[in-house]
């Protein structure tokens, strides 16, 4: 596994827009104020030029988006992050040039939902370690929270541990630049029982990253087999209901994606809405029950905020005991 290098205080963090841009006056405000905050962390920002610019749901076409990041990638920085997720960063895959990635220096790209399928791809391919994590918008906060200042610990750390927190955001507030975090965080295990979860991580947004399945840009098989310790597999569901989520979850099944896993563990979601008498928890007995593999549910991962940073292709130990969890994350 490559990993990036870690950062210096004054080095520059490339902002670009993979997915969509910014352009409401809220966001702008977010975003002007995550760099701020940024700045008073010592550390510079550069910005590429789509980040202020949207339409029909991206900032720019697919081919200007890769431009734009492949810039970055090339630049004299460290660290990208992506403004914010969307829909469509799959249409800047094909632009991607794999002669950049692979003789620049690699760096530490963050990010999560739609932008998720960048990260994803980056280290399936290229072996690779990127970061699924809150995005540039939550370093707005008046208090950063703590998972928001785990990312900086992904970049300068060699072994990240990470605890359950106490609370999340049941609601989805609008307009909002601080967490309202009131409901008591409690995982769940598939199986009620207590379990260790060891291996090479890989993961992201379900809805995202499973738009290249049995694509010329799905490495996964390929990339699974390579690491005979097994994959710690996650998933943030953003928006299926329990119908699109046995679809997906079979895809990638019958894909061979889940080849070589050791355990999955999915995070909290908000749709969880019953299919007549389908429910969230029958339809991942339907797809795990025949694997014999540990399922933890309810995790810190994803959408519903607060959320971990997560190292695609680093070393994770995830320990679910009493409804909580501790999960280390080596770069090995």
């Amino acid at each position: 596994m490559i990993y990036p290098e870690s950062i210096n205080k004054d080095e520059i963090i490339g902002i670009t827009a993979t997915s969509k841009g910014v352009t409401s006056d809220f966001d702008k405000e977010r975003l002007n104020k995550a760099i701020e905050n940024l700045h008073n962390l010592g550390y510079k920002t550069k910005i590429t030029d789509n980040v202020y610019s949207n339409k029909q749901f991206v900032s720019s076409s697919g081919q200007t988006r890769a431009k734009e990041f492949l810039k970055l990638w090339s630049d004299d920085i460290k660290v990208i992050s992506q403004v914010r997720g969307g829909e469509l960063l799959l249409e800047m895959l094909p632009y991607l040039d794999d002669k950049i990635i692979k003789q620049n220096k690699p760096k530490w790209i963050f990010g999560f939902s739609d932008s998720s399928l960048l990260e994803f791809y980056i280290t399936t391919k290229f072996h690779i370690a990127t970061i699924n994590s809150s995005n540039i918008f939550d370093f707005a906060a008046s208090t950063i929270h703590k998972s928001v200042l785990s990312i900086i610990d992904c970049f300068n750390k060699k072994e990240i541990i990470q605890e359950s927190f106490k609370l999340y955001e049941k609601e989805k507030q609008k307009e909002r630049i601080d967490y309202i975090l009131d409901t008591k965080v409690k995982y769940d295990s598939l199986y009620k029982k207590d379990v260790t979860i060891k291996g090479r991580i890989i993961g992201g947004c379900l809805e995202a990253i499973t738009e290249i399945l049995g694509t010329k840009y799905d490495y996964v098989e390929d990339f699974t087999s390579k690491y005979p310790e097994g994959m710690l597999w996650y998933l943030d569901i953003y928006d299926s209901n329990p119908l699109d989520l046995y679809r997906r979850l079979l895809q990638m099944k019958w894909s061979n994606w889940f080849k070589n896993i050791n355990g999955i563990v999915i995070g909290r979601t908000r749709s969880l809405k019953e299919c007549d008498d389908l429910t969230y928890e029958d339809v991942l007995h339907k797809v795990f029950d025949d694997m014999n593999i540990p399922v933890v549910l309810d995790a810190d991962i994803g959408h519903v905020m607060p959320q971990f940073s997560i190292i695609n292709g680093s070393f994770g130990t995830f320990i679910y005991k009493n409804h909580k969890c501790i999960f280390k994350q080596e770069k090995i």
